[in-house]
């Protein structure tokens, strides 16, 4: 006959399970694989969240027409100034009347690029400026709606600038 086995108490069990319950949980698999398990969690959001923001901007900076046409801005690159600025001149032609009026933004930023009026060698002190070349210019709409003219053939400049492109 064999002996019969002790009883354990409730408390001894409940003392095992939480030891081996903790030795389980500090293993060095299971927290590499918590590790990668929050990582993938985290790196699910942030791409979700960036996708949104890029939806919210392509929907916020479609493209739209030209409201304002007594003025045209023609900027001389692509990237924004130190302070923020678009780097550039503004243009309009005035009439008898007075007011300004722009029928057609790359015919008159395309003379100012070929006047040298616009480019990297302009010298604000010199009376005339060098003949300059035309880049690729297109049409983009600022917030306030007036015509940008941008020296880019890129289809994307627009929203790169914070701007939209110009309705077709």
């Amino acid at each position: 006959m064999t002996p019969a086995e002790p009883e354990m108490s409730s408390e001894r069990t409940q003392a095992m399970r939480e030891l081996l319950t903790a030795r389980i949980q500090n293993e060095p698999a299971i927290q590499r694989r918590r590790l990668r398990q929050r990582f993938a969690i985290w790196g699910s959001v942030g791409l979700l969240t960036v996708g949104v923001a890029a939806t919210g901007a392509a929907v916020l900076l479609g493209s739209g027409p030209v409201t304002d046409k007594t003025i045209v801005h023609c900027l001389s690159s692509t990237t924004r100034g130190a302070n923020g600025a678009y780097p550039g001149s503004s243009a309009t032609i005035a009439d008898g009347g007075g007011a300004g009026r722009v029928h057609d933004a790359i015919a008159l930023c395309a003379e100012m690029w070929e006047q040298g009026v616009l480019g990297s060698t302009v010298d604000p002190t010199a009376p005339s400026q060098r003949p300059g070349s035309v880049p690729p210019l297109q049409v983009c709409v600022m917030r306030d709606g007036t015509a940008a003219v941008v020296p880019s053939e890129k289809p994307s400049a627009c929203q790169s600038l914070g701007m939209a492109s110009l309705e077709e």
